[in-house]
């Protein structure tokens, strides 16, 4: 006896989000099997999609999760489809039936074309608690290493306290490890911007004022990982009065008593914060949902769903000392 196998699709739904909601697509097949001789006189049989799960997936043509639409149906391939990943299959019997089953296939993808945003940014207030010898604000970065004149407000070497103004940013965005020129994100590439300051003026903030504090990499689903940028603004640009210090550590005191200083960058070091976020991507986190209505370079046009992705796709790597593909 053979048993004959046929899938017939009876529905497909397609539900387009906005990142970082995911896309999907959703097939509903009617599965049933026929056994006996010959196909033209089998009749229908008894089943069951777990009892029989490998015949389904090998004989019905049913995907097993984790595959991608054109792995699926390879007439799909250089398509959208290369990036809609089927996450579950559900089955229900057709009118109580066990020998008809309805198999449910949801695929999503969280792939981002422009203009979507592909980048998100979120910001909160703080404060750094800092020593006080002069009364006095540091006017740039550039101070680092200069004297500091103004009234004193130390009592000979002890120094009063001041919170600084500080802006906690992080930005978001997603990163796919299936992508065969990424895989998981190397982070040792990292080095060359975490801990370090920006060398020119980005997201409104000046020149040597945001300090990269590092990246955190969290499982989000499946292939997909959440990548986060960890930035703090400093109003005083980071730096710290520092008094001078005699051999004992004691402050060296001036004729009137009152502590010697000069301005003090613990973070030395800066980078250029624009080769790890393109062009579109600060136009979305420095105008928002502004940018939906002017792309710019990124793309001059959406680009068509049945046709093979284009350079339109906001893809990014992580790789060699470039944390972000900034090629519009």
């Amino acid at each position: 006896m053979t048993t004959y196998w046929y899938a017939k699709k009876v529905h497909m739904r397609h539900t387009r989000a906005i990142p970082p909601a995911p896309n999907t697509v959703e097939y509903t097949y009617r599965v049933w099997a026929n056994t006996g001789a010959t196909e033209a006189t089998a009749t229908p049989s008894t089943w069951d999609p777990f009892t029989y799960a490998l015949n389904v997936i090998d004989d019905a043509g049913i995907p097993r999760p984790g595959m991608t639409i054109s792995d699926w149906d390879a007439t799909l391939a250089g398509t959208w489809a290369d990036f809609f990943r089927f996450r579950t299959v559900t089955w229900a019997p057709v009118d109580s039936s066990m020998s008809a089953w309805d198999a449910t296939m949801v695929a999503t993808s969280k792939a981002v074309w422009c203009p979507e945003p592909n980048v998100f940014r979120s910001d909160s207030t703080q404060l750094r608690r800092v020593e006080l010898y002069k009364d006095t604000n540091p006017t740039a970065a550039s101070n680092a290493g200069s004297s500091i004149s103004g009234t004193s407000v130390d009592e000979e070497g002890k120094p009063q306290f001041r919170d600084v103004y500080q802006v906690g940013v992080t930005i978001q965005f997603s990163w796919d490890s299936s992508d065969s020129t990424r895989g998981y994100p190397n982070l040792v590439a990292a080095s060359a911007y975490v801990n370090k300051r920006n060398s020119a003026a980005i997201l409104g903030f000046p020149a040597g004022s945001l300090y990269f504090a590092g990246i955190d990499v969290d499982p989000d689903e499946n292939e997909t990982y959440r990548m986060v940028y960890r930035f703090v603004y400093d109003s005083w640009y980071h730096l710290e009065q520092k008094p001078a210090l005699l051999p004992d550590q004691r402050p060296d005191l001036d004729g009137s008593g009152n502590a010697q200083v000069t301005w003090f960058q613990p973070y030395s070091g800066t980078a250029q914060f624009q080769d790890i976020l393109g062009g579109y991507e600060i136009t979305w986190l420095e105008d928002g949902w502004l940018a939906w209505d002017s792309p710019g370079v990124a793309c001059t046009a959406e680009a068509a769903a049945a046709t093979a992705p284009t350079s339109n796709s906001k893809q990014q790597s992580l790789g060699g000392v470039t944390l972000w593909n900034t090629a519009e």
